[in-house]
């Protein structure tokens, strides 16, 4: 392999500069990259991961709630099962959970643990989704 005469530059770096092979490559292995980025994303789908609300996020959410009296829907979890529940909060229940006093005049005391989304018609639709 010969070398290219660099002589001209007054850049020491240009002039001891040393392709070995891979520049002439560069331009052929940019399209195809992108090329195989194009494909990746086409068959890519995004997945949204799940989360639950955070103790001080929950408190505050109920805190608002309880204060207006709003009646809400409640999400919660028993086991590995879901379960919804309209209702007013009427009291807490020591500081881990609530009373709820349900559609039906049952009560239902729930942790604050369990709770995996908060809903009501006025406030938090529009500014929640999915817990």
């Amino acid at each position: 392999m010969s070398r290219v005469d660099r002589s001209y530059s007054k850049y020491e770096s240009i002039r001891t500069y040393e392709d070995r092979g891979k520049m002439k490559w560069n331009p052929f292995a940019t399209a195809e990259l992108a090329s195989a980025h194009r494909d990746y994303h086409k068959e890519f789908t995004f997945e949204e991961p799940d989360f639950s609300l955070e103790q001080d996020e929950i408190l505050t959410m109920i805190s608002f709630a309880k204060s207006l009296q709003l009646e809400i829907n409640i999400e919660y979890q028993v086991g590995k099962n879901l379960k919804n529940v309209d209702g007013i909060i009427v009291d807490w229940k020591d500081k881990t959970g609530i009373i709820l006093k349900k559609i039906d005049g049952h009560y239902l005391e729930l942790e604050f643990s369990s709770i995996v989304k908060l809903t009501d018609k006025q406030y938090f639709d529009s500014c929640l989704k999915q817990y």
